[in-house]
């Protein structure tokens, strides 16, 4: 269980991944959903690093959605019998909840500890979640799509964005991904199962206020297209986040804010817009998967891998490797949504020199 305790986070999606070769286009489909709400009171939350910030209630409870495919032919599954080797889990990224499940000093420190009630009930969640599908399993197809969300986000660190060279913004059209990426699960008699969306917006929509939990912007699009929809599990992933806020609006002190009254109005509007595109998307034509069911896992130790193309040098001879992971100066600067030390900006590339000799002191700088 180890594996699953290091890995689980706040509103969990347990996703498939298929290798489309060609071929194949039925599987074995079971999808479930368990909830992994607890505790509700007295547990900071997980976010602004805010000894103040302790549950206080719920608004909305948070879930475990698992979507489970199996290779009829083969009994080749992405969740089958269980393992680190075919099964995924992602994550909405709730931030509006209890926090303590880490096991990692920096994420449990503003936690005062590590809380293992919240644990062992995203576990139980997550494995009721699993074990549920079996009960309902059917022969179906996948299909998939996506589509762009309108006023989606914005890039909520543009300064250090813009730090990167021309030549690599150059390839993008925005300064954030736009693009929701969405499966859809049926049965062979074409009855709509589950969906399973992607999408990079952070919820963080909830001010330091807030004390209820919830699954925040992506849990409000969920919650909307649940309800639209008959016995239909859905689900929101979030992507390749990077710095991609739904707070839009600049308030001019280096803090921006949501649309409408903060806090649970801002997070409605951003949820809307999603579950806006992900409803048109599952209406109209998609693209078929087809092919074998292939789990893949490797394991990368990052903290030592040697760059092709880069040379060591004299004034920097670990140029060409990686290092363990470190936090940088500028980490202390925050973003738009919530910023940090006054004396840190947003994609600073001058080295405090105090603060680089009392980082000495603290933790000598691993090469």
């Amino acid at each position: 269980m180890h594996w699953f305790k290091s890995l689980v986070v706040l509103h969990m999606l347990v996703w498939m991944t298929l290798l489309s070769v060609g071929g194949r286009a039925q599987y074995n489909i079971w999808i479930g959903k368990s909830d992994i709400t607890d505790p509700a009171a007295e547990v900071i939350m997980k976010r602004f690093l805010d000894l103040k910030e302790s549950t206080a209630g719920i608004i909305n409870r948070l879930s475990a959605r698992v979507f489970l495919i199996e290779d009829p032919d083969t009994s080749n599954r992405v969740i089958g019998v269980y393992t680190d080797q075919n099964v995924v889990l992602h994550a909405t990224h709730a931030l509006v909840g209890p926090g303590g499940k880490a096991g990692y000093f920096l994420y449990d420190v503003s936690i005062l500890g590590y809380i293992s009630k919240n644990v062992d009930m995203i576990v139980s969640g997550i494995l009721n979640a699993i074990d549920k599908p079996h009960n309902s399993v059917v022969s179906g197809t996948i299909r998939w799509n996506k589509g762009e969300v309108a006023q989606g986000g914005t890039n909520r660190s543009l300064n250090a964005y813009l730090a990167n060279p021309e030549s690599e913004r150059a390839k993008y059209s925005s300064s954030i991904n736009t693009t929701m990426r969405v499966l859809q699960f049926f049965s062979s008699e074409g009855k709509l199962r589950g969906v399973l969306a992607f999408y990079p917006v952070h919820p963080i929509s909830l001010t330091a206020a807030n004390l209820l939990i919830s699954g925040g912007n992506k849990g409000f699009a969920e919650f909307l297209l649940e309800d639209e929809l008959d016995n239909v599990v859905v689900g929101i992933g979030i992507t390749n986040a990077g710095d991609v806020s739904p707070n839009l609006t600049d308030n001019g002190d280096r803090i921006f804010k949501g649309e409408g009254n903060p806090g649970i109005e801002s997070a409605e509007i951003m949820g809307k817009r999603q579950y806006d595109t992900l409803s048109a998307l599952i209406k109209i034509d998609s693209e078929l998967i087809e092919g074998p069911i292939v789990a893949r896992l490797s394991y990368v130790d990052f903290s030592n891998v040697t760059l092709d193309g880069v040379q060591a040098t004299t004034d920097d001879p670990y140029a060409d490797k990686t290092c363990p992971a470190v936090v940088g100066q500028h980490f202390a600067a925050g973003t738009e949504d919530g910023c940090g030390l006054s004396m840190f900006r947003e994609g600073g590339t001058k080295t405090n020199k105090l603060f680089k000799a009392i980082g000495g002191i603290i933790k000598k700088i691993p090469k």
